[in-house]
Parts: structure tokens; C-alpha cells; sequence
């Protein structure tokens, strides 16, 4: 075997000094709160300077609206209205447009507003093909009547006629059971 060289290591202990700060605790706390005031007062200035800056600048963008507004001569206000009307009558002509290929088609007005399409035959294939994704009504099964399912018999059974033609109610509780009112029977 060969030999090993054992190195000897020695860890030599260094003095670490730890400087102390020279104000405590408090004194840091105290000063971080007065820097901390001190930084809320300018965030509260620079905050009211901003809101004060941006209701000057709607103040003066309302102000050059009505300037160009009072610029435009006559005429051009004149066009500014002819179009916006137009726009409007565009937009009432084309609600009607739906409205009429959904009365036509027979789909539900609430509907109506959804058809896509420029041309009234784009609105009608539209207004189909939103028809055809609708359930279909069901229709109830014949010879169901609401007020009396299964078509039970509405002939009064044999006690009943009995009880009728005696003139003696029919016991609706039961034997022994019931409500009675003053006299036991």
C-alpha cells in the first residue's frame, strides 16, 4: 500500500468584530416614522397636484371642442348632422329589416336583433338556420287529460251511490279517524 500524506488542517478561530450601530432601536424606528410622514405628505401634494393638472386639462379639451365646434362653418355643421342622421336612419332601417324576416320566418322577435346579414335573402337564410338550432315544440300525447291523468273513471263507485241515495255523507276519514265538531257520532 502506499503511504498517504495525512495533511493536517487547523482552522485558526478569527475574531469577527460586530460593530454596533450607534443609535438603537428606537431611535431608528423613530426616524424611519418621521421619513416614512415625511414621504406620505409628498405622495399626498404630488397626488393633488396631478388631480388639480387633469381637471385643468379636461377644463381645456372641452374648451377647443367648442372652438372647433364654433370654427365650422355652416355648412359643415350641416354635414356633421346629415351624417349622424343617416347613421341612425341606417341603424332603424336595418332593426325593421330583422324584424320583418323573423315575423316572416316565424322566429321569436326577441330574436330578432341576432340575424346577421346585409341583404334581406342573408337575413331570411340567417333567420332559418336560427330556427332549425331551436327545440321543437312538443306536442302532448293524445287522449291525456290535465285534470285527470291515466282517464280514470269520473263514475261515482257503488258506496258512493249508496251513500247518495241514503242521504248519509260517506266517511272522508276513515273509520276512527277524523275531526270532530261538538258531538261525538
Amino acid at each position: 500500500m502506499a503511504e498517504q500524506n495525512e495533511v493536517e488542517t487547523t482552522n485558526t478561530a478569527t475574531d469577527v468584530v460586530v460593530e454596533t450601530p450607534e443609535k438603537t432601536t428606537a431611535e431608528t424606528v423613530a426616524v424611519s416614522k418621521a421619513e416614512f410622514d415625511k414621504m406620505q405628505a409628498a405622495l399626498k401634494e404630488a397626488n393633488k397636484e396631478a388631480a388639480s393638472r387633469r381637471k385643468r386639462l379636461e377644463e381645456l379639451e372641452a374648451q377647443e371642442a367648442q372652438r372647433k365646434e364654433a370654427a365650422m362653418t355652416e355648412t359643415e355643421k350641416a354635414t356633421k348632422r346629415a351624417a349622424e342622421l343617416e347613421a341612425k336612419l341606417k341603424a332603424y332601417e336595418r332593426t325593421e329589416a330583422q324584424r320583418k324576416v323573423a315575423e316572416k320566418v316565424g322566429l321569436p322577435a326577441a330574436l330578432a336583433t341576432r340575424l346577421q346579414g346585409e341583404t334581406p335573402e342573408e337575413l331570411e337564410a340567417d333567420a332559418k338556420a336560427l330556427l332549425e338550432t331551436l327545440p321543437k315544440p312538443t306536442k302532448p300525447a293524445p287522449g291525456i287529460n290535465a285534470t285527470n291523468p291515466g282517464n280514470a273513471s269520473t263514475q261515482e263507485t257503488r258506496e258512493q251511490k249508496k251513500a247518495r241515495l241514503a242521504g248519509t255523507s260517506p266517511d272522508v276519514f276513515g273509520t276512527g279517524a277524523g275531526v270532530f265538531w261538538g258531538e261525538k257520532p
